[in-house]
């Protein structure tokens, strides 16, 4: 272990007994154990140790409705920045540090409050642990809201992350400040939806080929991550039973054709085929949407050629779904769509699901 690990283990031990020390002295507070049952979890979560859970793909939100004048949030992290809101309305966000535990909102009025943490940034920035919550004096954790019934899980690249969507800038010295999940285009059509969503997703991941890769196929794209709880964790898999959707968009290949050399056509149309199996065996019901651009880097064809062969094999709950090239203007970090980009892919989406859900 380096100088720097042992110093980063220290304090947080430190800070970890004397957090503890604080809260035992303060007149009502309470700890809220992170497996209390009135905690409303949503996304990829490893409950292997339930007293603190971990997780890192984007999207994840933790959930608490409580009466008290101030919350507070457990998080062993460092890399991640959360997105927080109090009563459905954002209020901050919390850049998480490495040294540092305890993460607060305080000065609310007397009653009942809903609090929700949501993972503004992707895998990349590392695993988060939650270790529970802490309500001030006299606060009380009380029964969160129903959870919609409708579901739809979002899986792919660096579009449904909503990498750099927060920028005015091509350019962007550290993406962490400008990656915001909650304005990418899936959770904004899931919210027009009244939908709960699960973000499996990761930036410059292909079908075959990931982005800039020498070579046509890449050893880890996109589909040998799809099975995992923790992104980081290859020795964890998901309960595909555990949670349900309703349907499962795609978004996959920008990144194995924006970059020579791009893959050959037909292994990526069985490549995606096979992705769209193994969707299909463990949702056996879900409504499955491919989604993709109709302009460069011209595969959108080969998604249509990968509906057409579902169709033909007798499963016509897969659609295709175009969209144009999205203008330079609404572009942010590394040429990828800005917010108000990502407004209007989820309308461009969320009507075609509508209808062919029924919703």
């Amino acid at each position: 272990m380096g100088i720097f690990a042992r110093h980063t283990l220290i304090t947080r031990v430190f800070f970890t007994f004397i957090f503890a020390a604080l809260v035992s002295c303060s007149k009502g507070a309470s700890m809220i154990p992170a497996d209390d049952p009135h905690l409303q979890y949503a996304g990829r979560i490893d409950f292997s140790d339930p007293k603190k859970p971990r997780f890192d793909w984007p999207g994840v939100s933790i959930l608490a409705r409580f009466k008290g004048t101030s919350v507070g949030f457990l998080l062993e992290d460092g890399g991640n920045d959360y997105d927080v809101k109090l009563d459905g309305k954002p209020v901050t966000v919390w850049e998480t540090f490495a040294d540092r535990d305890l993460y607060t909102l305080d000065g609310f009025s007397q009653g009942a409050h809903t609090v929700q943490i949501v993972k503004r940034t992707e895998t990349i920035f590392g695993i988060a642990l939650f270790k529970g919550l802490v309500l001030g004096e006299g606060g009380t954790l009380l029964k969160p809201p129903a959870r919609p019934k409708r579901k739809i899980e979002f899986i792919g690249d660096s579009f449904v992350c909503g990498y750099g969507d927060e920028s005015t800038t091509l350019v962007c010295k550290n993406l962490r400040p400008y990656e915001n999940a909650e304005k990418a285009f899936g959770p904004v059509a899931a919210r027009e939806l009244k939908a709960e969503y699960h973000m499996v997703a990761f930036s410059g991941k292909g079908i075959l080929r990931n982005y800039g890769d020498k070579n046509k196929k890449s050893y880890d794209p996109f589909p040998t991550l799809y099975d995992r709880v923790v992104c980081h964790d290859s020795g964890r898999k998901w309960d595909y039973s555990q949670w349900v959707p309703d349907a499962v968009v795609i978004h996959l290949g920008q990144n194995d054709f924006s970059t020579e050399p791009k893959p050959d056509s037909q292994d990526y149309i069985e490549g995606y085929l096979r992705l769209i199996q193994e969707i299909r065996g463990n949702y056996p019901k879900a409504f499955i949407y491919c989604f993709a651009t109709t302009g460069w880097p011209g595969y959108s064809s080969y998604v249509e050629e990968v509906v057409k062969a579902r169709h033909e094999a007798g499963d016509k709950h897969v659609y295709f779904v175009g969209y144009p090239n999205i203008p330079i203007e609404e572009l942010g970090c590394d040429y990828h769509p800005q917010a108000q980009a990502h407004q209007k892919l989820a309308k461009i989406l969320e009507p075609v699901m509508r209808k062919t859900l029924g919703w």
